[in-house]
């Protein structure tokens, strides 16, 4: 089972599986997605509460981060970010042959903000939520990264499942902030790749400009059309929360968590590698990092199976304990 990507688990309704199978029956394949797009970006648009004009679609958020890299970071231009963040910073910020300035995070997995400030570079990259903890960033460290100038991308992959907690009402007052989507999380799209990019149109502008035509698939930017139409987000949130409750319990006696207000759990545990071993061996994927492991919110099937997974790593620890 897949507990180690921060896929949604829960499939999609009924009727959003049918609509799905009559746009591969008639969707223009033979032509270039121009129009589609335009209206991906309008229904998106819609959803996050901004301009249509203020979005560039791209091939999942991934594709955007690269754009971002290619355009205002290089050689004598790095680029700044947290560790432990989000890995495809630093992988696009390699193909910009940029140097990847890294400030390592305070205690509580806290912005170092003065930090960040003080790194080389023009362009900071966050995930709000934070990816791999799931907690929220302040609002109030967030400005002072923007009124620096510097071009602060707020990476917001997870916020659909905290939605009221969005920075995209920063746009209205700084010119030099950038907003990633996606729909790879809640909307449950991961494998047709399709993400936005949203800031102020001059940054739309520029990053058009290096932008390669006809990036998003058609059928993909259709499918999200169809999907964002859909009224089954609410479930999906109340399904995917109680989840992470029960993941949130269960892990808890091993080491110390995190507030998520994404759809995994971060846990800090000594004995990571070896629980995440237990875990495989029960058939059960989860993220292994140094000295702790991220666990996916997932069904009921596998929230039993990592529930049997700790009882055994508990075990485990007492047994080591008493000897």
């Amino acid at each position: 089972m897949r507990l180690h990507q921060n896929e949604r688990f829960t499939a999609h309704s009924p009727v959003g599986i049918e609509t799905i199978k009559q746009l591969v029956e008639t969707f223009p394949i033979n032509e270039y997605p121009v129009e589609v797009i335009d209206q991906a970006k309008a229904s998106y648009s819609a959803y996050a509460g901004v301009r249509p004009t203020q979005l560039v679609a791209g091939n999942g958020s991934d594709e955007l981060i690269g754009y971002l890299c290619a355009r205002y970071a290089g050689p004598e231009s790095p680029v700044i970010a947290s560790q432990p963040d989000f890995v495809m910073y630093q992988f696009y910020a390699d193909r910009a042959r940029a140097d990847f300035s890294k400030v390592p995070l305070l205690d509580g997995m806290a912005l170092d903000v003065d930090g960040l400030l003080a790194a080389p570079g023009n362009i900071i990259f966050l995930s709000h939520p934070h990816n791999p903890s799931g907690i929220l960033r302040k609002e109030a460290d967030v400005r002072r990264l923007l009124d620096s100038g510097k071009y602060v991308v707020i990476d917001e992959a997870y916020i659909d499942f905290a939605l009221e907690q969005s920075m995209v009402g920063l746009l209205d007052e700084y010119p030099n902030a950038i907003i990633l989507r996606t729909l790879s999380k809640a909307f449950g799209l991961a494998s047709l790749r399709l993400g936005f990019l949203i800031a102020s149109e001059q940054i739309v502008a520029e990053v058009e400009s290096i932008k390669s035509p006809y990036n998003v698939s058609g059928l993909s930017a259709a499918v999200g059309i169809a999907i964002m139409a859909e009224p089954e987000l609410d479930l999906v949130l109340e399904e995917t929360f109680a989840s992470r409750d029960t993941i949130a319990r269960l892990v808890e006696p091993l080491g110390r968590t995190y507030p998520s207000a994404a759809n995994f759990v971060y846990v800090e545990y000594e004995k990571a590698e070896r629980f995440t071993e237990r875990c495989a061996n029960a058939g059960l994927r989860i993220r292994l990092f140094d000295g702790a492991f991220r666990v996916s919110c997932g069904s009921t099937e596998a929230m039993e199976i990592l529930e049997k997974c700790v009882e055994e790593e508990l075990q485990c620890v007492v047994g080591q304990v008493n000897e």
